[in-house]
């Protein structure tokens, strides 16, 4: 049930000002071209608050991604390591990690790995991600050292996609920045969407300061339990207030989705019947066609500009 963190009464009159407060600031998807001269590619999946599935997110659409045929980069940028462990690398085979490569401790090549699920690989978190604010906070350029790594690899994957730590660290504005456009998801309750404020603060504070932020490619609605009129009241109410920014596919709870991780394994490896696994398959789905769309609202607009520059050079 919704009810320890949104049933009391008060807390659902605030919800409408939570999601105005929480996504208004956060730039369209469609608005992407006009910050970006690449097609989108990194995508975080980031929320500043815990508990809303973005570990589960973040390995089952690179798995979903990586079954369709695409390249998929997994960069687990969470000093617990979680997406690393819940795909099989032991805690003591976590190094070299993605703090190495950001530290300049060891190479990108030497530390990304091979998984036994085609097309996929990984870049592993571990607990010196830790000590990132403190390694990263003084240096040149302290917001781009995600970026410079993703822009290593850009030829090599089709999608990148970052799983994000719950905080608004140094390592997060390095997600935001390196990213083309990012997935939030939100559990129907009220403390997690209090949490999307700071997360919509941060990326406004990211365009002020460096001019630029990357979209939302959408939000998605996870952990959503069965047949609970308050969860489905709360869904109703981001639908109307954010319409296509929100995914069709919502993720509700699935015990095979919570044990599926102690196995090292994806939920379609683990319970490929599941509901878990189809609905992760339709946000696979989803998320390819808006990777696409994006992608095709790009490249008109890129052969416009040549048009526009061919005309201007023979005027």
């Amino acid at each position: 049930m919704l009810g320890q963190s949104c049933a009391q009464p008060l807390a659902q009159a605030h919800i409408p000002r939570v999601l105005s407060e929480a996504f208004d600031r956060l730039p369209n998807p469609f608005l992407f071209t006009a910050l970006f001269g690449t097609m989108l590619q990194t995508i975080p999946v980031v929320n500043n608050k815990g508990g809303v599935a973005k570990t589960t997110t973040s390995i089952n659409l690179s798995v979903g991604l990586a079954r369709q045929g695409k390249r998929v980069l997994l960069i687990d940028l969470d000093s617990q390591g979680s997406a690393s462990l819940a795909l099989g690398i032991p805690r003591a085979k976590l190094n070299p990690s993605t703090a190495d490569v950001l530290f300049g401790d060891a190479s990108l090549n030497r530390s990304i790995r091979d998984l036994s699920i085609p097309n996929l690989d990984l870049l592993t978190g571990s607990l010196r991600l830790s000590n990132a604010d403190t390694r990263l906070g003084s240096t040149e350029h302290r917001e781009q050292h995600l970026k410079r790594i993703v822009d290593e690899v850009n030829d090599r994957y089709d999608v990148v996609i970052v799983d994000c730590a719950p905080s608004t660290s140094l390592l997060t504005i390095n997600a935001l920045v390196a990213a083309d456009g990012f997935i939030i998801p939100v559990s129907p309750s009220y403390l997690s969407l209090e949490g999307v404020i700071s997360l919509g603060e941060v990326v406004h504070n990211v365009r002020q300061n460096m001019g630029e932020a990357a979209p939302v490619l959408g939000v998605l609605m996870t952990r959503v339990p069965k047949h609970d009129e308050d969860a489905e009241a709360v869904i109703e109410q981001v639908r109307k207030h954010y319409g296509g920014k929100v995914f069709d596919t919502v993720i509700h709870k699935d015990p095979a989705l919570e044990s599926a991780p102690g196995h090292g394994e994806s939920i379609y490896a683990y319970a490929p019947d599941s509901q878990g696994a189809a609905e992760y398959e339709a946000l696979t789905r989803e998320v390819s066609d808006r990777l696409e769309r994006y992608g095709e609202v790009y490249r008109t607009i890129q052969k416009n500009e040549k048009r526009r520059s061919a005309h201007a050079s023979n005027s």
